[in-house]
């Protein structure tokens, strides 16, 4: 992994800071619920918004960061991001979107999460990294799962105002020493 202020590269993606340039495509996406899947509410974000977002520094903080995820070849092809719990600073929240359908479930997700989640734990020194997924997502289940992470509970949440069920998964900093996924690191 390679990390290079604001950008992780793994071995088929580079995960990077958004920029201007990427606006319409991230509005694009925003409003696409083909883009969402069936398991994430579009934001219906406007460019304005996103221009807003990006100029604010909302995108990129030091307790929140939302990267551009491409291929190698550099196709965008969605996002990854996280945030720290408010009420316990030591705990990240991640999300991932890859939102051109035909490349979900090939493993980018997996890949951007697992890559993203070496660099929280050794930059960060966190104590924890959590996520919720829909009680539907199953493909999301085993990708967790995969990752080291255990299910702590299930529970209702809110997701741009549609009220989801859903799983809360959370992956401690003992279990991401141990784990044999992280130990093995190729570029």
């Amino acid at each position: 992994m390679m990390l290079y202020g604001e950008k992780i590269c793994t071995p088929r993606l580079c995960l990077r800071r958004v920029t201007e340039e990427d606006i319409p495509l991230l509005v694009a996406w925003s409003n696409s619920s083909s883009a969402h899947g069936a398991f994430l509410s579009p934001e219906g974000i406007s460019e304005e918004g996103m221009r807003v977002r990006l100029a604010s520094g909302v995108l990129w903080t030091e307790r929140s960061k939302t990267f551009l995820m491409e291929q190698r070849s550099g196709q965008a092809i969605g996002t990854v991001q996280y945030w720290l719990r408010p009420e316990r600073g030591e705990c990240a929240v991640m999300a991932v979107k890859v939102s051109l359908p035909e490349l979900r479930n090939q493993g980018y997700g997996t890949e951007a999460q697992k890559y993203l989640i070496i660099n929280i734990f050794q930059r960060m020194k966190l104590a924890e990294v959590e996520m919720y997924t829909d009680i539907n997502n199953k493909a999301q289940q085993r990708c967790l799962e995969k990752l080291g992470f255990q299910l702590v509970q299930s529970l209702g949440y809110d997701d741009h105002q549609v009220h989801r069920l859903g799983h809360l998964y959370r992956l401690g900093n003992e279990q991401y020493q141990l784990h044999p996924v992280y130990q093995y690191v190729y570029e």
